[in-house]
């Protein structure tokens, strides 16, 4: 049984995409609910630029990686008994 290694990567784009929309209603709550100060603008660069740095370093990681490389379970097991040597 194999599969190709991409599949892995369904996971994470669904996970990218629910902490984009998250990002994205915090990010609204802020701007529309918080008092408008110098210390919740820092605050919000400091979490978006958290985010970006974050990103950028797995992206560096991952985009090395041969997507395509098949990875092969259960290849070595088989379930049919040997025959047995007397």
């Amino acid at each position: 049984m194999s599969f190709p290694l991409y599949y892995f990567l369904f996971p994470i784009a669904l996970f990218a995409l629910v902490y984009v929309i998250f990002i994205l209603m915090d990010v609204y709550h802020l701007i529309s609910f918080a008092e408008v100060h110098f210390m919740s603008f820092f605050m919000t660069f400091i979490f978006l630029a958290g985010v970006i740095y974050i990103s950028f370093w797995a992206w560096t990681l991952v985009q090395p990686i041969d997507w395509n490389e098949p990875i092969t379970f259960f290849q070595s097991i088989s379930f049919t008994p040997k025959p047995e040597s007397f």
